[in-house]
């Protein structure tokens, strides 16, 4: 009896620190996310095509050389690719992702580098709810009680900045269905995240190198023109990779609902960021248009709580 006593208390201690240190992987991957903004902002003399393809770039060279340590791992990447021809639509979904992935990088720098963070963040809080949306359309999804509210709650909330700017907000929403439409294809994708990652990369890496090679053809590469400037674009790829690896490691050891809280930390650093560091101005009417997308994002969060209790 003192043994079956004994073995559940290792096991429940055992289950308490991998929850634990699930909760750290994923709030250090948003955390870094979040503050990510500054980092974009120190090269704001570099171009975004520029800080985009190294992302990529030395991503991929990381995360490969990552995998190569893992012997179960760089098998599985191998195979995939010797059986191309089978794996054909895998491929294809891979390419779909990176693809929306790194529109996304590509649009956030953008917006960070340009002024526009305060509707970068609003596309961050409105990502999760187009994730739904998408979801229940395309891979019909049944909708929780709670979930409907939310979704139209963000919707008028953009509407409202919408009218305000008397235009679409383009950045926000770009980001929001790249990001969605990333998610929705790793669904579908059926690969070891780190493998994943690494095809991933690996697909548009020859994008980046034909970005870099015709930066450096007409004299406006700035990688290699300063220690200062070279070091920030090859951490790039680190910074880009890291969070990926340790909100994979978090997903495992933490329910998808839990996930779900950590992932507003993000949008709020985001916005934080805007008011005090970048010295936005926030109209009234944005104040009011990111009033509905946080009761809609609470709304989305209470109805998943709800959900797996």
């Amino acid at each position: 009896m003192t043994d079956v006593i004994s073995r559940n208390e290792k096991e429940h201690a055992s289950s308490h620190q991998k929850q634990v240190r699930g909760y750290i992987y994923t709030a250090l991957a948003y955390l870094l996310w979040g503050f990510l903004g500054l980092y974009w902002k120190a090269l704001n003399n570099v171009s975004s095509m520029e800080i985009l393809a190294h992302r990529i770039l030395w991503g991929f060279i990381f995360i490969f050389t990552i995998m190569m340590f893992q012997p179960n791992k760089r098998s599985a990447f191998f195979t995939m690719l010797k059986d191309f021809k089978r794996n054909c639509k895998q491929f294809f979904l891979f390419l779909v992702a990176s693809l929306a992935i790194s529109g996304n990088w590509l649009i956030f720098i953008w917006a960070v580098i340009f002024g526009h963070i305060m509707e970068a963040s609003l596309g961050l809080y409105i990502s999760p709810i187009v994730s739904m949306m998408l979801s229940v359309l395309i891979v019909k999804e049944k909708v929780r009680t709670g979930t409907l509210p939310s979704m139209l709650m963000a919707l008028l909330g953009v509407l409202v900045i919408t009218y305000d700017y008397g235009k679409m907000p383009w950045i926000a929403l770009s980001l929001a269905v790249t990001s969605g439409l990333y998610g929705l294809m790793k669904k579908y994708i059926k690969a070891d995240a780190l493998v994943g990652m690494c095809i991933e990369t690996m697909m548009v890496t020859p994008f980046a190198l034909i970005i870099l090679v015709f930066l450096q053809k007409n004299n406006e590469m700035h990688f290699g023109s300063d220690i200062h400037l070279t070091a920030l674009l090859l951490f790039a790829g680190i910074l880009t990779a890291l969070p990926l690896l340790w909100f994979t490691e978090g997903v495992k050891r933490i329910p998808l609902v839990t996930i779900g809280f950590f992932q507003y930390i993000t949008p709020t650093i985001t916005f934080l960021l805007g008011i005090f560091i970048f010295k936005n101005t926030i109209p009234l009417m944005h104040w009011i248009s990111f009033s509905f997308i946080w009761l809609s994002v609470a709304g989305f969060s209470y109805s998943a709580w709800r959900g797996k209790k």
